[in-house]
């Protein structure tokens, strides 16, 4: 039977793997599976349960709305998870770990953002706003009382003190900032623990704020004898200037009610003046702390890299010393659910393990928390997106993913020994089209999308190797699935954001969609991104469009070559640094007949604007302001070259894009307006920088949709899409 092509509206056919979390025993695995609704507008996320041996799935926690982030407690009697199932915002849940009732054990304002089960599985720390003009513990029913005039009217007024004061997909959060708390979670023992009213939920779960002041807690981890936390944060005066964070210990008091949270200057630091530490995670014996962080040794580019702390004597490891990778997930897709990128001890204590980016793919490996020692757990052409260890060390699920499949559940089981190709080797190795599930990543349990792969004709990328100032670079061509036009494909160029990324081993719907429109697309990764070592990531710093451009423009004359691509028939399309390349790249050459330019920085001296632009003199460029050498910052600005700009191009910008504020959009458009070159301006409201991954369903599709039509359009394959 024949397969149709691929469709924007396939969002919805596609159900997107996140979190794994596996049981304490081994026996299961809970996973989060989120769908697109279309009558609905909306994303519904659900926890499934997958048994270990047999692969068997079922619901196991389906809530009315979205269930995320399973967690088993420790013990492996309990799972608690985030659900707006019956509040406006995530509160924490709990139900048996064999199935039953879930009982919602917060009633936070402004829901729980992050939790972590205690060692003893009877708390849970969590992290939820706080507004600090009201203190850390207030009388919430008091705010149902009736609002005078001026507080009805003049309450949604924000008065701003900081430079931080907003963050894209999140909004504006004024004088909230998150804190750490701890719940007491006794009373699940009992049969009294019923779900009820916001204050029967505190009476039955008391908690205690641990920490309160101007500064926000990033991430969280408890001591194995559940005494104290250790957080990552930057409560100090001078955060805005130093961009550090660090990592303190937090008492937990042995009585909740009542508690006062620590005094901001009694708070101890246990990593002195170290830069910047995070994803912190507690060893087994809790005489260290493992986290990833850096030291500014390269400056705002460097790379992060494991460490390890000594607690008792302040002593900080670099465990990855001389290792020139990054150990974290760079890569980019645009149909990804919701995953972690944390740290994880073995449980003996001996090594840590973590996600490592490298040469467009990323996997797990296992770092040697005494001599620094790499072993790569995983080996294959894939993603590992997320992992979750088994309590004796025996066992691992995996999320995986490849340029053929969004994501599945795979399963490590007795020893997570060393894979001899190596991390190396799986960066070379082509995508069989005939299997194109992951190899070295263990035995696949799920198969999430078997009836929609079954459905469409997928086009598989191949990848290919080019030269760029004596590198060696890689790329991938998708070409279409029929036979090459005379003259061969026109074709998509697409540039990754970041810079500091990469493209992989992933799926990509608007690739394949483009293909299945009779382009051609070319993908690469070039100079600023990530998985290629240190000096790859840095050499463009304040010098975006050189080192970067020669690489792109390397990459499809490559591509130009090797494959049945129309030299005439060329268009660039990108997002964000991508957005930015593709706008420099028709100001500086006459090769794109086309580009789309997606919330992109157009002008760098207006970027301060952005919810991070304060960082920019700083960190980005370790310079002076832009109103201080505006010729530096115009240089490297695409508006400044846009006389040279003949490519017809389209515009696609969110209005609520705080990263890269839409007026940077606005200013090309009425640009390009007035020089008279057609130009199309696509706005989305309601909308965030991450409009392609997380956007709205309809606006994701329209999105899909208007890309798809006009470089059709632009390049003559007359197969855009028709909106209905």
């Amino acid at each position: 039977m024949s397969k149709r092509a691929v469709s924007a509206e396939d969002i919805f056919r596609i159900r997107l793997l996140g979190e794994v979390a596996m049981h304490p025993d081994g026996s299961a695995i809970a996973a989060t599976v989120t769908e697109l609704d279309r009558e609905e507008n909306s994303y519904r996320t659900h926890i499934w349960r997958i048994e270990a041996e047999s692969g068997e799935m079922r619901v196991f926690a389906n809530g009315s709305k979205s269930d995320s982030k399973p967690r088993w407690s420790p013990d492996g009697r309990w799972l608690a998870f985030l659900s707006n199932r019956s509040t406006e915002h995530q509160q924490l849940y709990v139900m048996p770990a064999d199935g039953g009732e879930a009982v919602r054990v917060t009633a936070f304002p402004d829901g729980v953002e992050a939790f972590q089960w205690a060692p003893d599985s009877r708390r849970v720390a969590l992290t939820t706003r706080v507004d600090l003009n009201k203190g850390p513990r207030v009388d919430w029913g008091a705010e149902d009382r009736r609002e005078s005039p001026r507080e009805k009217f003049s309450k949604d007024v924000l008065r701003i003190r900081k430079s931080f004061y907003r963050l894209d997909g999140v909004g504006f959060f004024g004088d909230k900032r998150a804190h750490l708390h701890v719940v007491d979670l006794a009373a699940l023992a009992t049969s009294s623990a019923v779900a009820g009213t916001d204050q029967a939920i505190r009476q039955q779960f008391p908690y205690a704020c641990l920490t309160f002041g101007d500064f926000h807690v990033d991430s969280f981890d408890w001591a194995p004898d559940g005494q104290s936390l250790a957080m990552a944060a930057n409560p100090r005066e001078d955060a805005e200037r130093t961009f550090a964070q660090y990592l303190y210990r937090v008492p937990v008091p042995q009585t909740l009610e009542g508690a006062a949270p620590v005094a901001t200057e009694d708070l101890v630091c246990l990593t002195g003046e170290f830069h910047w530490a995070g994803a912190l995670k507690w060893s087994p014996d809790g005489r260290r702390i493992a986290f990833r962080g850096h030291n500014r040794q390269h400056g705002p580019t460097t790379m992060a890299g494991l460490y390890a702390l000594d607690v008792e004597s302040g002593r900080i490891q670099w465990l990855t010393e001389g290792i020139d990778e990054v150990f974290e997930n760079s890569s980019l897709t645009d149909t990804r659910g919701s995953v972690r990128d944390e740290l994880a001890w073995s449980p003996d204590g001996s090594a840590v393990y973590s996600l490592m980016s490298r040469r467009g793919t990323v996997q797990l490996v296992a770092v040697d928390a005494t001599t620094g020692a790499l072993r790569h757990v995983t080996d294959g052409a894939h993603c590992v997106l997320d992992f979750s260890l088994d309590r004796a060390g025996e066992r691992m699920a995996l999320h995986v993913g490849t340029s053929l499949d969004v994501g599945n559940v795979y399963l490590l089981d007795g020893a997570l020994s060393t894979n001899a190709a190596g991390v190396n080797g799986a960066a070379d190795r082509p995508t069989d089209s005939a299997h194109p599930y992951a190899t070295g990543a263990g035995r696949r349990l799920t198969d999430l999308n078997r009836a929609y792969l079954d459905e469409v004709e997928l086009a598989v990328p191949q990848k290919f190797h080019f030269e760029s100032d004596g590198l060696t670079l890689d790329g991938w061509a998708i070409l279409p699935p029929a036979p090459a036009p005379v003259g061969g494909y026109p074709v998509v160029l697409e540039v990754h954001g970041g810079p500091a990324a990469m493209y992989a081993e992933s799926f990509f719907l608007e690739f394949q969609l483009l293909a299945a429109s009779g382009m051609a697309v070319v993908y690469t990764n070039p100079r600023g991104g990530l998985g290629y070592g240190q000096e790859f990531v840095s050499c463009i710093e304040m010098d975006w469009g050189n080192l970067d451009f020669r690489d792109v423009e390397a990459g499809i004359e490559a591509a130009l070559a090797r494959f049945p691509l129309n030299p005439s028939e060329v268009a660039i399309a990108g997002g964000s640094y991508g957005g930015f390349m593709s706008a420099w790249a028709i100001g500086h050459s006459k090769r794109y007949k086309a580009a789309v330019v997606m919330r992109a920085v157009i002008n760098w001296y207006s970027m301060m604007a952005s919810d991070v632009g304060f960082v920019t003199p700083a960190e980005e460029f370790r310079g002076p302001a832009p109103w201080e050498d505006p010729d530096r910052y115009m240089r490297i600005s695409p508006i400044t070259y846009v006389n040279h700009i003949e490519a017809h191009t389209l515009i696609i910008h969110s209005e609520n894009d705080y990263r890269c504020p839409i007026d940077q959009g606005e200013q090309l458009y009425i640009a390009l307006r007035l020089r008279g070159v057609p130009v199309e301006f696509l706005r989305f409201p309601d909308e965030s920088h991450g409009l392609s991954r997380n956007g709205q369903p309809w606006h994701r599709v329209v999105r899909l949709e208007a890309i798809q039509s006009f470089l059709a359009k632009e390049l003559g394959t007359g197969q855009g899409a028709t909106a209905e």
